[in-house]
């Protein structure tokens, strides 16, 4: 999709106007010039303009500066209306999309998409309604040039026509050059992230940093260098373009009037001049070139993600469930997941698993990294759909209308969670509640909530993660998943966790299932319970805790 189709497609103003209104300020350009050359013509041939000359002058100026006024208010207001449209629709699809579609389509993209690519297009804003008032100008000037001469009208459209097919021809080569650039933009804005969110894991392994880094040179150098060359080619056939717009003005100055006997005299220099405004604003579209291909590109980009974005929203309208906070069963039978690494292509499965969860459950699922605990429980959330199988609410079969309502009854805290400044989706939450959970959790002293806000996230990881189990609490859902959620607390208050919060939960009624490898504490806990260990992405142990049994 080029720039100017996603204009058409998403301007809700006039848009008729705005090309009207540019239309005209090409003309009044054109007038303004026509106007000039007649004053300049009655003064060389020794008499005073003529008073319609002084007002075609002055009215053309008028409409020259109401014109400009109002393409470049109104095009700057409707494109950033436009943008403003785009940005909440992509987030609006983010929030709705499905996570292993999301995953898929990359973040850089997105982040590209919503910050720098449309800057791009605000940028061309303003270069779109003058390059049409440009190509306006140009035109109305050919006829005027058509008028004092025929062999200049010709030699004009000649050369400005071989020019700009020529750069027409090279035009799709640069394009595809330009779109590898910001691919390896992409891979690079990739290896910033690496750096920033595994600045730890750098700073402890210089030899992990050496070749981070160096990674991250070819990348930004193999974009630089694609940069140059289409920047190079883009330079050279500007340069090339206003050689021949130059060579034009020479051709009817120096050539023109041996072969036609119109371009003398006034007539000549009438004609230089309107070549000279032809010339201007030649430069100017020419100039104007490079920054409409990347609105292009850009729109093309947002317009391929809205497309990737809009097949990873779920389509469901409905649901069959009731949502009254409650259940009493969930069931997975043979339910199988697959999952490819889209970087390295490794394949790794789950199941096929057999799993029943009731109202009050405390299940602890064990086993060695890589064994599918977490993938797991991303399926048991309904965040990843099974590949085969099913997954049972009640008895209703979870499926794309039944989804969210089976949703609204987990909380879960991931080791990649994030942790909000807000509560947000917590209405007018009880401040006596979040007190006495801050001071439970040892964090009254840390933060605490003004206007619905934290006052600091700036917390260590155990804290942080203490936090996310009050905003969970908070939500007051009856499921709760929690991934390796002790593995950032000092013992002190692992013990807490599983001594005294985990009891309490469970005398409250709520289910839980916690992924952990506290083995020490699971033999000495005293609470009626599940374990379950997983290996190579199957149950392949399973039995009940009873008294530290």
């Amino acid at each position: 999709m080029s720039y100017i189709q996603l204009v058409r497609r998403e301007i809700q103003g006039s848009l008729p106007k705005l090309a009207f209104m540019s239309i005209l300020g090409g003309i009044s350009n054109a007038t303004i010039l026509a106007a000039i050359n007649a004053g300049t013509g009655a003064i060389a041939d020794s008499k005073t303009p003529s008073l319609s000359t002084v007002v075609l002058f002055l009215v053309a100026l008028f409409l020259f500066i109401r014109t400009q006024l109002y393409i470049t208010i109104t095009s700057t207001a409707e494109i950033e209306a436009i943008i403003h449209r785009i940005r909440l629709r992509l987030m609006d699809q983010i929030r709705r999309s499905e996570l292993l579609a999301l995953e898929g389509v990359g973040r850089a993209n997105i982040v590209a998409a919503i910050t720098s690519d449309t800057a791009v297009l605000t940028q061309a804003s303003f270069i779109l309604c003058f390059s049409v008032q440009g190509v306006v100008l140009i035109f109305f000037v050919a006829i005027y040039v058509a008028y004092l001469s025929i062999a200049a009208f010709v030699l004009s459209v000649a050369v400005v026509g071989s020019a700009a097919l020529l750069f027409h021809l090279r035009n799709r080569s640069i394009q595809a050059q330009q779109q590898e650039a910001t691919l390896r933009e992409r891979q690079l804005f990739d290896r910033l992230v690496d750096f920033l969110e595994g600045f730890k894991e750098v700073r402890l392994n210089s030899a992990r940093s050496d070749d981070l880094f160096d990674d991250a040179v070819e990348v930004s150098r193999t974009a630089a260098n694609i940069k140059i060359r289409s920047q190079t080619a883009l330079f050279k056939q500007m340069v090339t373009t206003q050689t021949a717009l130059y060579v034009l003005l020479g051709t009817v100055v120096f050539l023109a009037p041996r072969i036609s006997e119109s371009l003398a005299g006034a007539s000549i220099t009438k004609t230089t001049t309107a070549l000279l405004f032809v010339i201007g604003s030649c430069f100017g579209l020419v100039q104007s070139i490079p920054i409409l291909l990347s609105a292009n590109a850009a729109a093309d980009r947002i317009s391929r993600l809205e497309d990737a974005l809009r097949s990873a929203v779920s389509s469901a309208e409905a649901s069959r469930i009731s949502t009254t906070g409650r259940f009493a069963k969930i069931e997975m039978h043979d339910v199988v997941f697959r999952y490819v690494d889209r970087l390295s292509e490794t394949a790794f499965q789950i199941g096929p698993l057999d799993f029943t969860l009731q109202s009050g459950d405390l299940v602890f699922i064990t086993g060695g990294n890589g064994s599918g605990k977490s993938t797991f429980l991303r399926v048991l959330a309904g965040l990843y759909p099974p590949d085969s199988g099913e997954i049972l609410l009640d008895g209703v079969r979870i499926d794309e209308e039944t989804l969210d309502a089976y949703r609204s009854l987990i909380s879960a805290i991931f080791t990649d969670y994030h942790l909000f400044q807000r509560l947000y989706g917590i209405r007018e939450p009880d401040t006596t509640e979040v007190g006495r959970l801050l001071t439970q959790f040892q964090l009254a002293s840390k933060t605490g909530l003004s206007d619905g806000e934290f006052r600091t996230l700036d917390l260590s990881g155990g804290q942080r993660k203490r936090l996310a189990f009050v905003v969970s609490l908070l939500e007051k859902r009856p499921i709760l998943l929690l991934d390796e959620w002790t593995a950032d607390q000092d013992p002190e208050f692992r013990r807490k966790f599983y001594h005294q919060l985990l009891p309490e939960l469970k005398q409250a009624g709520a289910t839980i299932v916690v992924i952990t490898h506290d083995d020490r504490y699971l033999d000495e806990l005293h609470l009626q319970a599940r374990r379950l260990r997983m290996d190579e992405g199957r149950f392949v142990e399973q039995r009940s805790m009873e008294n530290g049994r």
